[in-house]
């Protein structure tokens, strides 16, 4: 069972970046599409009027196709950042989760289904138990130090 994220936008800088990319992809492909359409109509163009009025024709017939493109460009970036939550999330997840270690809180790191970089949550689980396991025998040595030296002092 998958489990839907509570939020989209997670990090801002590298969503904000992507979302950037795509935005500035999306103005590319629509200024070459919208100077193609009117070279196009302009040259194409019925012969028996002016260059000018079929320039100002395609003019008039970019603006329908300007409509589309701009209705689909939230569609794009809404795609984009949750796409990104794949990469983004995981990756957000691991940090958190290695913030909390220093504090001896060992969570079990497990990523949802169609996230990237699921060999990570195993790795990060793996290093996590070793830190565990060390940190337990430090306090168990610790222990042990702490009654010998008593031990020594009487």
């Amino acid at each position: 069972m998958r489990k839907n994220r509570k939020k989209n936008f997670i990090d801002s800088q590298v969503q904000g970046s992507l979302l950037q990319r795509i935005f500035l992809h999306w103005l590319c492909f629509f200024g070459v599409l919208a100077m193609t359409m009117v070279t196009m109509q302009t040259l194409l163009g019925d012969p028996e009027i002016s260059l000018y009025e079929r320039f100002q024709q395609g003019s008039k017939d970019l603006m329908f196709m300007t409509v589309v493109m701009l209705c689909l460009l939230p569609a794009f970036m809404l795609d984009t950042i949750r796409f990104s939550n794949r990469f983004v999330g995981p990756i957000t997840r691991l940090r958190r989760l290695l913030r909390q270690i220093p504090e001896h809180n060992y969570e079990r790191c497990k990523f949802r289904g169609g996230d990237f970089w699921v060999e990570l949550a195993d790795e990060y689980n793996c290093v996590a138990e070793l830190v565990e396991r060390q940190q337990t025998e430090i306090e168990d040595l610790k222990k042990v130090l702490a009654k010998v030296q008593t031990s020594n002092s009487i």
